[in-house]
Formats: C-alpha cells, structure tokens, sequence
C-alpha cells in the first residue's frame, strides 16, 4: 500500500510542479498540443482489427444508426468480426503511443484527458442516440492497479462516458491474473479465453455495450469479453480502442495485458 501512495504521489507531484511538454513536437503547456492533436484527428481512418485494412473515416456511420436493419455490422466485409462496430483512434506509434505509456506506467493522468478527447472523436456521431448505451472498461490485473496507482482503462471508460452522456459499467471482472507478456499469439488466445467474468449478470439484451481498451494487439481479450458478454445475453457489441499494432509487430509486442 505505501507503494501505491508514492507512486501516485510522485507523479501528482510532477503533474503539478513541472510543466507539461507536447509528446509530438515538445512545445510547453500540454501534453499534446492542440496541433499535434489536430494531426491525429485529421489523419484518422478506420482500421479493420483482423487484417489491418485501412478505409475512409467513418465509411459505415450509416449503419451504426439506431433504427437502421442493418445492425449486423462486420468490421470489414472480407473479415468475419465478433462486434458490431468497431472504432480506434490510430496505429500503435509515435505520439500515441507515448500518451498511452506514460499514463498507463507514470501515471501521467493528464494523458488521460487527451486520450478520452480522442477517443470521442473517433467515434461517429450522431449514434445510438435512441437507446442505453453502456461502456465497458476491459479489466485491469489487480497487481497491476496497485503497482501503478490508477485502473488505466476505468478511467477513460469513465471520463469518455461523462463527454457522451453514457453509461459506465464494470461489468466484467478477471477471473485470474495471468500476464501475456512476451507469449505467442496462440497463448494469447488460450489465456484470454479464460481471463474474464461477469461481475454480476446484468444483462439487457435491447442495450448497446462498448468494450473499451488502451491497445489491440491480437484482439485475444477483446474478443475473449465480448464472447463473455454474447454469452450472457448481450445481442450489439461494440469496441473502441486507443491504438492498434501493426500485423508486423505482433510477436514482438511485450505490452499486451491491460
């Protein structure tokens, strides 16, 4: 516990004290600046999660909303997908990538608040404005929580709920805390199929349900708690993600467990 404190400490410590710089082109006063923000934004384009296709920015939007028969939307029409939707904010590099690591291992909390504003940009609007939408942070290891001082994902879920007036719901808990660090995709798969729960069984099956997490790399736990929440009577699946790895660098990605 006095480790969490420090932690947490220390860096609120620094957040305060010391100015922040911009991760892309180090101008003082954010930790992105509003033109380096601008650049992500512009540059976005929807990314397919199993083949890593690119296509035009919200190319579907139609579909995704409420009222339109065609609900049963694949992620890309070559790839069969386990959601409805699916959104993320870019490729796993560059400034991304910093603002991702430094609030999911300094606990840079400022981070957060950029993330979310990306988050929300990222996803189309108007959307699901005529039913409950529930936003669904992937689980956290309780380790991991304790040794960092913040749940990463919680956080987002909870801040890009307040900016689009959803629900946030922890529907999901771990059932172990095994670590994926540094294992092939095809443990990966294994481990993740056996990694979640419902914390308590809550289900509407007319409500929409976002899984939110900070990074796809083989889409082995997204996939394994949307499979958790189908199960249990969930009918429309969403995920939303912060950054997704290229195909080239799935082996070699050390950072895949939440």
């Amino acid at each position: 516990m006095n480790f969490v404190v420090k932690n947490t400490t220390r860096w609120g410590l620094l957040d305060l004290l010391c100015p922040h710089s911009c991760r892309g082109c180090g101008v003082l006063g954010a930790v992105l600046c509003d033109r380096c923000k601008n650049y992500i934004i512009q540059n976005q384009k929807d990314i397919c999660p199993y083949c890593r296709r690119t296509f035009g920015r919200h190319s579907t939007q139609q579909s995704l909303l409420p009222g339109n028969d065609n609900l049963d939307l694949r992620v890309c029409h070559d790839c069969d997908s386990t959601f409805k939707g699916f959104w993320v904010v870019g490729w796993r590099e560059g400034m991304l990538a910093k603002l991702v690591s430094e609030l999911k291992y300094q606990s840079v909390r400022a981070c957060a608040d950029t993330l979310t504003e990306l988050l929300d940009q990222s996803i189309p609007r108007p959307i699901f404005e005529e039913r409950e939408v529930i936003l669904i942070p992937l689980p956290t290891i309780g380790k991991h929580i304790r040794s960092r001082g913040l749940d990463h994902t919680k956080l987002l879920a909870k801040k890009l709920a307040n900016r689009r007036g959803w629900k946030m719901q922890t529907l999901l808990r771990r059932a172990n805390d095994t670590v994926q660090v540094g294992t092939n995709a095809t443990k990966r798969v294994a481990q993740a199929s056996k990694a979640y729960e419902l914390s308590y069984a809550t289900i509407n099956p007319n409500s929409y349900y976002i899984l939110l997490d900070d990074v796809w790399t083989t889409g082995a736990s997204m996939q394994a708690a949307a499979s958790v929440l189908k199960q249990a009577g969930a009918k429309y699946i969403y995920a939303t993600i912060v950054e997704i790895g290229r195909l080239k660098n799935i082996d070699n990605e050390a950072d895949v467990e939440p």
